[in-house]
């Protein structure tokens, strides 16, 4: 089945957030002194991104700054190891303006994942070949001082544990008064 494509120019890729770079055909700037947070997505996402597209997302903090970033969904065709070997699209992350062989590229359908720069300038950039194509990615962004974590917490093992037992003292007294309620 064929999703319909959302209308877009090729001036705008069908990219409504950031400020775009005249300096290339699909250029998107990020600036902490901006927005400090947001989304961003691929080309024409949540419709098929085109053929022969590539698009560059550029993410500016201030000197003490990172950026984190956390991709939503995923759904950019390929196979690892997303080169052109494998005739794959792909999305590369870098801590510079050249390819930075700190990270891997991504391709493929995937689950949610997270990225973060080790320097204030970050680049994403989306590739696209003349095959096939997919949805894209949907990501979301957020610049952080250095010191700032920013992570999802799951449940301790404490918090885990204290549940646990509450619901065993629950059973027990079920058991043993015949009681129905707590």
């Amino acid at each position: 089945m064929t999703k319909l494509a959302n209308c877009f120019t090729a001036l705008d890729f069908g990219i409504t957030t950031g400020r775009q770079e005249a300096k290339y055909p699909c250029a998107f700037v990020f600036n902490s002194n901006e927005t400090r947070n947001g989304t961003f997505a691929s080309p024409n996402y949540p419709g098929l991104y085109p053929r022969d597209t590539e698009c560059h997302y550029f993410f500016n903090g201030q000197p003490n700054e990172r950026v984190h970033l956390h991709f939503h969904f995923f759904d950019v065709e390929g196979v690892l190891p997303c080169e052109a070997l494998t005739a794959s699209d792909f999305v590369e992350f870098s801590n510079y303006m050249a390819k930075d062989r700190k990270y891997s590229r991504h391709c493929g359908q995937m689950k949610e994942f997270d990225v973060d720069s080790d320097r204030k300038f970050f680049r994403v950039t989306f590739k696209s070949n003349d095959r096939l194509d997919g949805t894209g990615f949907n990501a979301s962004y957020v610049f952080l001082d250095e010191e700032e974590n920013y992570t999802v917490k799951a449940p301790t093992n404490e918090a885990i544990l204290i549940r646990c037992t509450t619901v065993l003292l629950f059973l027990t007294s079920c058991l043993l008064f015949g009681h129905t309620s707590p």
